[in-house]
């Protein structure tokens, strides 16, 4: 880890000109951790100090990547950012490094969504693409993702080199020996992109339905617009969130999970007396749905999209070859609609590195991928795609939801009758989240803590079966979460990844669904108070 005054002897005077901006707490805190190149690649806060992403950091990555590439003879690179601050100059600083490290590097002329770098990535037959982006993160963090040549991102033996290779280089002496780095063998990408990436998928028979898109003030605007028009779909969008704005005025966590996002789309909604709403986060690789009940409109859950995407597929395109892949902290319903349609489920670890993994294994084998799709809104309904992808997935439930129009129906209805002939389960997603500089101490030390005394009950609850997915041997990576049964209840508590705060997953079933519902939450209340004692 590199303190303050390491960073003093830093040459660029941009990078000396912010160091003397900072005050002694803030000195403290930003060189206090060492952020790092992970499995789910680097993300964190915007600062200035070895504890954030900025240029400092970014450029230890490049060069900690570059390495790994001339290690293993990869020569190519696409490079893609997105709408946040600084997205731009985080991937000229990739580029600026990569070409000079003899790489060819093919870099967007302008902000794009993750699905069009991975389809670049394959497209253009690069060994690795690079995506700036933090996602549905807050407007203060940033992040890079880097894939694979098959689009998805990079596996356990590349992501430990790469991180090696990060944690031996001084940040210091290689940001000065690469801070006036031009590009030296650099290619830029256009508009053919996102036509070749569109190339195919256009219906241009009649429709009535309604729109409403947002794409968060992110990278979803262009291709989400110009696939529905192609398409022929009648869409709103609200002005607010059309066009960048990296600090999300309107959205401050621009997540399509949650029904805040939706506040501007759901007035203009209202307005129009829209049909559907659809949502894309920052980097356009996840989808939110709310749907039209009545008057009203109402937030579909993340599993509840993959419920209503699933059975459509399933009545439409199943082959005999056809398999699903989910995660395990996805709904229980998912298994029970599988098993009757006779479809081969795939339960992975969460994150989509995990679920595209045994989808590419699995066509390899000889299968093909119905649906990948995790509950945090993220879908693949794209053959030869396999990671999260919310432009083709909003096409998708569009088209969904204009065929039930058709037919004098809705969406509404449609998962009416998915819980009518599989039952109804709630489900529900939270966290506990710990503060303070041992945070992340204090969360570990609750999760041994349920090692050691387990539970044993939860409200009326008695717990019967309990997979500790860190010693059992489930089949899968071992990971540090711990899934409860209970019952019609079953839930799971696992740390997040990148932050101090346990996540919890919970499944509730019910006949009925009020009572599910009321049930469901007075439980997960319960939950988080247990842990918040602990």
């Amino acid at each position: 880890m590199s303190d303050f005054n390491s960073w003093t002897n830093i040459k660029d005077k941009n990078i000396q000109k912010q160091l003397k901006m900072l005050n002694e707490e803030q000195k403290s805190q930003n060189f206090q951790t060492t952020l790092g190149f992970g499995t789910a690649g680097m993300r964190g806060e915007m600062i200035f100090g070895s504890g954030g992403i900025n240029e400092v950091t970014v450029s230890r990555l490049a060069s900690a990547t570059a390495k790994y590439m001339l290690a293993h003879s990869k020569t190519t690179a696409v490079v893609c950012y997105d709408t946040r601050h600084n997205s731009k100059k985080f991937a000229k600083i990739f580029a600026n490094i990569l070409s000079n490290n003899s790489i060819l590097v093919y870099l967007f002329k302008k902000y794009a969504p993750t699905p069009l770098c991975v389809f670049a990535t394959r497209y253009k037959k690069a060994d690795i693409g690079i995506m700036i982006t933090a996602s549905h993160n807050r407007r203060e963090f940033n992040g890079i993702k880097i894939i694979n040549e098959v689009g998805i991102q990079i596996g356990n033996a590349a992501q430990k080199e790469i991180s090696d290779n990060f944690n031996n280089i001084d940040e210091v002496e290689n940001y000065n020996s690469t801070y006036k780095l031009k590009p030296n063998n650099v290619k830029f990408l256009g508009d053919e992109i996102l036509k070749a990436y569109l190339e195919g998928d256009t219906d241009t028979t009649k429709k009535t339905l309604t729109i409403v898109y947002t794409p968060l003030n992110g990278t979803g605007l262009e291709a989400v617009t110009q696939i529905l028009k192609n398409n022929e779909f009648k869409y709103y969008i609200p002005k607010s969130q059309k066009h960048r704005d990296p600090d999300f005025t309107t959205c401050p966590y621009p997540n399509p999970e949650f029904v805040e996002a939706f506040k501007e789309s759901l007035e203009l909604a209202k307005k129009v007396d829209a049909d559907l709403i659809v949502a894309t986060d920052p980097d356009a690789d996840r989808l939110g749905v709310m749907i039209k009940t009545g008057r009203a409109y109402k937030k579909l859950t993340g599993n509840e999209v993959g419920y209503i995407l699933l059975k459509y597929l399933i009545e439409n395109y199943k082959q005999e070859n056809s398999f699903v892949v989910t995660s395990v902290v996805s709904s229980p319903l998912v298994e029970d609609i599988c098993k009757k349609n006779n479809i081969i489920l795939y339960k992975t670890l969460t994150g989509f590195k995990s679920l595209g993994e045994k989808a590419h294994l699995e066509k390899q084998k000889g299968g093909e991928p119905l649906l990948i799709f995790e509950e945090s809104c993220g879908y693949v309904v794209r053959k030869n795609t396999y990671d999260k992808e919310g432009i083709f997935a909003t096409l998708l439930i569009c088209k969904i939801a204009q065929w039930l129009k058709d037919k004098n129906s809705s969406l509404d209805q449609y998962l009416k009758d998915i819980y009518r002939e599989y039952g109804y389960i709630c489900t529900l997603g939270d966290s506990v989240k710990f503060e303070g500089t041992d945070s992340l101490k204090r969360m570990n030390d609750v999760v041994d803590g349920l090692r050691k005394k387990p539970l044993k009950r939860v409200l009326e609850y008695k717990v019967e079966d309990t997979i500790d997915y860190l010693s059992d041997n489930t089949g899968l990576d071992k990971q540090n979460f711990i899934e409860y049964h209970a019952g019609k209840l079953s839930f799971i508590i696992r740390p997040s990844g990148t932050e101090p705060k346990l996540k919890i997953y919970l499944f509730y079933r019910d006949e009925n669904s009020v009572r599910a519902d009321e049930n469901a939450n007075i439980i997960l209340n319960s939950i988080k108070k247990i842990l918040n004692e602990r």
